[in-house]
């Protein structure tokens, strides 16, 4: 991994004057949603929304009137927020989106469903997301932001049944008989996990932690479409952890050695595309075809088609290992992609008692207690720091604050993985891309490995 790596324009720490006031007025709408008794910024000086790229989604156009829209119309939109939409040539298309999200999503709920995907992250990173996928125009980037939202807590429960359930789960579930449909799903689940059709390995040369999808190992009858929805948010939200500042995109390496037809399976492809683009957006680096034999071509056109520009112009096609060196150091390419590393995935089962603090309610609530206060203190620096313009040391300690604070809140709230298990993820949010040890040394002794070893090995270790 490049040690000095160079923040990229429009993440945190590298804003421009117009960029930093665009997140500004974004954070008003956030806040006001929350019907927060809070004015904002000044919208009088002119919005540059930027062209969406070619094919991109547009919620409006600004050329329409404003005369149609009045408060009484969007009854559920708080009269500050509908006062700052206005004001940033928000047209009915997108007061109709926003009132349809917010009457399905109170106030109440959509600020604990901040808190709730903001896990390690800077706060401001995560809104930055939103923004750079809708080219900072401010209205598209909050409907997408508050779609995501209600997709996350009330659609698909990520929290509830993809975190807190994880790997154990499936794995019980997938032993009993009672429910044919449940033991399908876990069944299916529990395939993913034991064959490494999709895993994760390693980072490139900027720090982006590497997923590998084994192609040839899918079988469209395989698994139930849950099962293999399922994993696949398993596996993005595995990948959130693994992104530590800087770094806030992945690897996506669809390995295409020994494809054939029998495993093309286009309703996955498109619920990958979709969730990227619209519920994980900002969070492909870079997405490699490996191999891809000549009779790709024609179902690449149909992926093609569905893919965002911004994400399309992150796809690369690689033959051969020193293409993959272009991205990728050679020594941390594996053998089978013809790389270097001597290392294959090994699925080790979830021990017995490695979730129990799932059930420590009391802990739990205390952690969750705590991080309501510094997400209202979060809340109420971010309203200082629009209305002034001084970001304080206040709010930048609060934001470490409710990292540290998620750190301790992880084990109570999501169910262990494989990355755990073998010593990837460590405790605290320590992230050791290449562990020293092996892969039972790290399920058996994780505390074993200092400092000095990780050094002599040469091996990746930051903090999250």
């Amino acid at each position: 991994m490049t040690s000095d790596m160079e923040i990229p324009s429009g993440h945190v720490g590298n804003l421009t004057i117009d960029q930093e006031r665009k997140l500004k007025q974004f954070w008003t709408v956030l806040l006001q949603s929350w019907d927060l008794n809070f004015s904002g910024t000044d919208l009088s000086a002119p919005v540059t929304t930027g062209d969406a790229p070619k094919g991109h989604r547009r919620w409006f156009s600004l050329s329409r009137s404003q005369t149609q829209l009045t408060e009484e119309t969007y009854s559920a939109i708080p009269p500050r927020l509908f006062a700052t939409l206005k004001g940033l040539s928000a047209g009915p298309n997108e007061f109709n989106a926003i009132q349809e999200i917010l009457t399905k999503l109170s106030g109440d709920e959509l600020r604990c469903a901040y808190l709730s995907i903001l896990k390690q992250d800077h706060p401001d990173a995560l809104c930055l997301r939103f923004l750079r996928a809708e080219d900072w125009n401010i209205p598209n980037g909050f409907i997408k932001f508050i779609t995501a939202l209600h997709w996350r807590v009330k659609e698909y429960k990520v929290d509830e049944k993809i975190l807190a359930k994880g790997e154990q789960y499936a794995v019980e579930q997938s032993q009993k008989t009672d429910n044919f449909a449940e033991k399908k799903d876990a069944e299916g689940f529990v395939v993913q996990l034991h064959t490494g059709k999709g895993h994760f390995h390693g980072c490139d040369k900027w720090g982006r932690p590497i997923c590998i999808v084994r192609v040839r190992l899918h079988d469209p009858n395989g698994q139930t479409e849950k099962a293999l929805d399922d994993y696949v948010i398993h596996c993005i939200e595995m990948v959130r952890f693994l992104q530590v500042p800087p770094v806030e995109t992945m690897t996506l390496v669809f390995d295409l050695t020994s494809f054939s037809l029998s495993n093309w399976d286009f309703p996955p492809v498109k619920f990958i595309i979709k969730s990227f683009q619209e519920n994980y957006p900002e969070s492909l680096g870079a997405m490699i075809f490996y191999k891809a034999p000549w009779i790709f071509s024609g179902l690449w056109k149909l992926i093609q088609g569905i893919l965002d520009p911004v994400v399309a112009a992150k796809v690369h096609f690689i033959n051969d290992a020193k293409g993959l060196e272009k991205l990728i150091p050679r020594e941390h390419i594996l053998k089978e992609l013809g790389g270097e590393e001597d290392w294959e995935y090994e699925y080790i089962d979830p021990e017995s008692h490695e979730n129990d603090k799932l059930r420590d309610a009391t802990t739990r609530d205390a952690l969750l207690a705590e991080r309501k206060v510094l997400g209202d203190e979060l809340f109420t620096t971010t309203t200082t720091w629009i209305s002034t313009g001084q970001c304080s040391e206040r709010r930048n300690e609060i934001i470490e604050k409710l990292r540290d604070n998620y750190w301790r809140l992880d084990p109570y709230v999501r169910s262990r993985n494989i990355l755990d298990r073998t010593a990837v993820i460590k405790e605290g949010g320590k992230i050791e891309f290449y562990p020293v040890t092996d892969q039972v040394q790290a399920r058996e002794e994780p505390k074993a490995m200092n400092v000095e070893h990780i050094e002599t090995a040469q091996s990746t270790t930051i903090s999250a």
